[in-house]
Parts: structure tokens; C-alpha cells; sequence
């Protein structure tokens, strides 16, 4: 017989055995899960603050979308972080290491040619004619300058002085030519050689623009101003020194690439989270292990991968270029620089073709082209899961009549 039940009496509490049982959907996750953030991966596999969670159809119908528009995301950045490390390797194989290889082919064949005028008609008192080696060397030295213009290294500021130092060559050759039509004048015969010098170069600490050998000799228009070089040699120094300059900066690390590459990596973390968690509701609520949506995962996260190692081989090619071009201010003038030269500049291009940039952006192709059919693929096979789920109806909210 069970006790009658007293007014104001607290009601009894319900046996161990009677307790609801907390759903399994409720419980934490573990393992893997348990070491991912909470929110981020309750979110990600379905798992709302209630048991029951969201509605199938409610939720591949929303990774349908979601996880296509993240690998795209991820592919995205992944290429252009890529393509501006490849398009600096390009820029310093193509263009800037041929330009400083001409560059300094020409200073050396100038100073070249101005030594054999001198030992032919200065130190030989004008008694033999220039000869074949000095016009060899001028002439080298107008093609290198040719080739430095062709080679799409220079802006418009730099091709417009490189057209200046191509007229002061100009100008160069015919006052050495001047001086050999009177080289049995000493007296002119030095004066041309002494205005070609100052063209070619500043004269030497302690003397006057002019007057660096015979007196009498014309004032040459080789003097340096300040900052800013008007002699041939000083005019090409200088264009070096741009160049120099472009090529540690295209072999240092960008922020804007060091941005792209951080946001690439939480691009493909955020990606892998959200492609892992649709797995895991797909194997808890439809009992399903979807093999297709996790093959078409593997290429998009092998994308940034494959596109990082490229990245970092080509970046350490450029960091050896730098380090290989900077000798080519080094390099003293004698009958062998010409040759150290063309050696310097063979060297560059083996470092960087050691990093294999062509293969690299072949690599790149193919991988953009699998991330994007893995991409599609996760959209459709998402698409085709949430077709036999009707789309929950939508409850009106009801307003009060007035």
C-alpha cells in the first residue's frame, strides 16, 4: 500500500534505473576531435548545443555550398602565393641576371679599350694605329649595351640613361678616333686622349676635369655632381646599382607573400576541419563512409603542399643568384674578365634552373586542375546525399490580430 501523498510534500526523486540517458550526440567529442578547438569542430561535424543537432537535409545542403567555396579559397591563395615567388624567378633568370652579365661585359670591355688606346698612343708616342683589339673591344661594348636594352630589365627612367650612355659611347669612340688622325701631334694627340678619358671616367682625386694629362687639353665632361654621375663608367655603375638593388629585393621574403601564405594555411586548416567533420556526420547520422568525398579532399590539400616545397626550392635558388651576381662588380679588368664574366653569369643560371621553375609550373597546372575537379566533386557529392531529404518546411511567425 503506498503512501498517501501530503500537501506541500517534495515529490520523490526517481530511481537511478529511471534517469534519462544522455544521447550520444551530446557527449564531447574525443580522440582527434577532442584536440581540435570545441567550437570550431562542433560546428564543423554538426553538432549544435542540443542533442538532436542540425537537420540532415539543412546540413549537406549548406556543405554543398561551404566546402566547394572553401577549397576554392584554398586554391586561390595557395596560386598566387606561388606565382609570386615563380614570377620572381622568372624576372631574375629572363631579365635581370642577362642585364647585369651585359652591364658589366660592357664597363670591362670600355675600360678595356681605353687601356689599349693608351699603351697605343700615349705610351707608344702615336707611332702604330689603334688596331684591332681596341675597335673589338668598343665594338663589344655597344652590343653588350644593345643587349642590356633588349633584355626587359630596365624601366623607362633606366632605358632612357642607357640611351644616354649609349650616345657618350659614341661620343667616346670618335675622340679616340680624333686623336689617332693627330697622333704625330703630341699636343692633340693627348688632349683627345685625356677628354675621351674623362668621358669614360672621373678623373683622379686631386685633379681638375681636363687636366688629368697633357696640359692644354680641353676640359672633358666627365665630372661627377653630386649623386648623380655624368661619365660613362659612373652611368653604368650606377645602373648596376639599380639592378643590384631589384634583386635582393625579388630575393627577400614580401609581407604581401607572407600575408597570402598565412592565409592560405588557415584557408586549408579551416578546409580540412570542415571537410573531416562532414566525414564524421556522415558516418554518425547516414552511417556512411564517403571514400569519394574524402579522395576528392586529398588533391586541394596537397595543392598548398606541393606549391609550398616549389616555393621555398625557388626562393633558395634566387637567395644563391644574389649571392652570385653581387660578384660581378668584383671582377677586375684584365684580358680574362670577359671570360669570368660569361662564367659568372652560366653559374646564375644553373642555380636556377636547379630549382627546376619549369617543372614547378607544370606541377602547378596539374595540381590547380585536380584541386578544382576535387572541388566540384565535394559540391556534387554533397549535392547527391542531400537529394533523397526533403528541404525542412519553414515555420511562418504568426502575428496577433488587432
Amino acid at each position: 500500500m503506498s503512501r498517501p501523498f501530503r500537501r506541500g510534500a517534495r515529490p520523490a526523486r526517481p530511481s537511478r534505473s529511471a534517469r534519462p540517458i544522455r544521447s550520444a550526440a551530446a557527449t564531447p567529442p574525443t580522440g582527434l576531435s577532442g584536440r581540435l578547438p570545441g567550437a570550431l569542430w562542433r560546428r564543423a561535424a554538426g553538432r549544435g548545443p542540443t542533442a538532436e543537432g542540425p537537420s540532415t537535409a539543412g546540413f549537406l545542403r549548406r556543405r554543398t555550398f561551404v566546402l566547394p567555396a572553401l577549397a576554392l579559397v584554398v586554391l586561390v591563395l595557395s596560386t598566387v602565393v606561388f606565382h609570386d615567388v615563380h614570377g620572381r624567378t622568372e624576372r631574375l633568370r629572363d631579365r635581370l641576371t642577362p642585364a647585369l652579365v651585359q652591364l658589366a661585359q660592357a664597363r670591362t670591355a670600355l675600360e678595356l679599350a681605353q687601356t689599349e688606346a693608351e699603351r697605343r698612343l700615349r705610351e707608344e708616342d702615336g707611332l702604330v694605329e689603334l688596331g684591332e683589339t681596341y675597335r673589338l673591344q668598343l665594338t663589344q661594348a655597344a652590343q653588350s649595351l644593345n643587349q642590356v636594352a633588349q633584355s626587359g630589365a630596365l624601366n623607362r627612367a633606366q632605358e632612357q640613361e642607357l640611351r644616354v650612355v649609349s650616345g657618350l659611347v659614341v661620343g667616346y669612340g670618335e675622340k679616340i678616333a680624333w686623336a689617332e688622325r693627330h697622333r704625330t701631334s703630341p699636343l692633340l694627340r693627348n688632349a683627345g686622349l685625356d677628354y675621351a678619358a674623362g668621358m669614360l671616367r672621373d678623373p683622379p682625386r686631386g685633379t681638375r676635369p681636363g687636366m688629368a694629362g697633357t696640359a692644354g687639353a680641353p676640359e672633358a665632361g666627365g665630372a661627377t655632381t653630386d649623386g648623380d654621375p655624368s661619365t660613362i663608367l659612373g652611368r653604368i655603375g650606377r645602373l648596376e646599382a639599380q639592378l643590384r638593388d631589384e634583386v635582393d629585393d625579388l630575393a627577400a621574403w614580401s609581407p604581401l607573400t607572407l600575408a597570402f601564405a598565412a592565409a592560405t594555411l588557415c584557408a586549408a586548416v579551416v578546409f580540412a576541419v570542415t571537410a573531416l567533420g562532414t566525414l564524421v556526420f556522415l558516418c554518425h547520422r547516414l552511417r556512411l563512409l564517403s571514400l569519394q568525398l574524402a579522395v576528392a579532399a586529398v588533391p586541394v590539400l596537397l595543392l598548398p603542399l606541393l606549391l609550398a616545397v616549389g616555393g621555398t626550392q625557388e626562393h633558395s635558388a634566387q637567395r644563391r643568384v644574389r649571392t652570385t651576381v653581387a660578384g660581378l662588380q668584383e671582377v677586375r679588368t684584365d684580358r680574362d674578365a670577359p671570360r669570368r664574366i660569361e662564367n659568372t653569369g652560366a653559374a646564375a643560371a644553373r642555380q636556377i634552373d636547379a630549382a627546376h621553375p619549369e617543372g614547378w609550373s607544370l606541377t602547378m597546372g596539374i595540381g590547380v586542375a585536380c584541386a578544382t575537379a576535387g572541388a566540384l566533386t565535394c559540391g556534387v557529392t554533397l549535392f547527391l546525399y542531400a537529394r533523397p531529404y526533403p528541404t525542412p518546411a519553414r515555420s511562418r511567425r504568426k502575428y496577433p490580430r488587432t
